[in-house]
């Protein structure tokens, strides 16, 4: 590791907070989680309650109204975007500088894993995608290491505020991000189609 990195280390047993999206990339996430991570995750004593979202801003909503103290971690299993939902709902909690503090761990479950990707290529595994990357993302988690992440954070003129983990778009890119939506069922497909 590089030098000044510290790390936490979660508690065994452990128990998750899993925020999964059903409908994220190709529609395979619930059975993804319990065919290759659930099954890893009770080998290394994580214990979990998976939360299945059922409508846009429900993760969100559920991490900003939620007591949060019962679970060691939050687990994202989806792409980029549920897990900004996730971030974005701690910092609307009136403790969420105590809320931010709760490790947060994203398994790749979408059409956009970037994040998922980066934690891979930093931990030094080689360039992998789909199950590979699931398999990867959840050793780490099993591992239970964790260390802090710089966010973001964006003030619009509505006074709106925003904060991400990636990076902000404005533009071609995310008019076809956002237009992409409605062609969800083609995959990672829906980009190249929305351009």
């Amino acid at each position: 590791s590089p030098p000044g990195d510290s790390y936490g280390v979660l508690p065994r047993p452990c128990h998750a907070l899993v925020l999964l999206t059903p409908q994220s990339g190709s529609g395979r996430a619930l059975d993804d989680f319990q065919a290759v991570v659930q099954p890893m995750l009770a080998e290394a004593d994580i214990a979990t309650t998976v939360f299945v979202t059922e409508r846009p801003h429900h993760a969100h909503e559920k991490v900003r109204d939620e007591d949060l103290s019962q679970w060691d971690t939050l687990v994202v299993m989806s792409g980029d975007g549920l897990l900004f939902e996730v971030v974005n709902g701690l910092m609307e909690r009136p403790d969420w500088k105590e809320a931010m503090k709760k490790p947060l761990c994203i398994l790749p479950g979408g059409s956009g894993n970037a994040l998922a990707a980066s934690i891979n290529y930093y931990a030094g595994y080689d360039h992998v995608a789909k199950k590979k990357l699931l398999t990867n993302c959840t050793f780490i988690l099993c591992k239970g290491l964790y260390t802090q992440m710089d966010l973001v954070s964006l003030s619009t003129a509505s006074g709106k505020r925003f904060f991400s983990f990636l990076g902000f778009g404005w533009g071609f890119i995310s008019d076809v991000d956002i237009d992409s939506e409605k062609y969800r069922w083609l995959g990672s497909a829906r980009f190249t189609l929305g351009t």
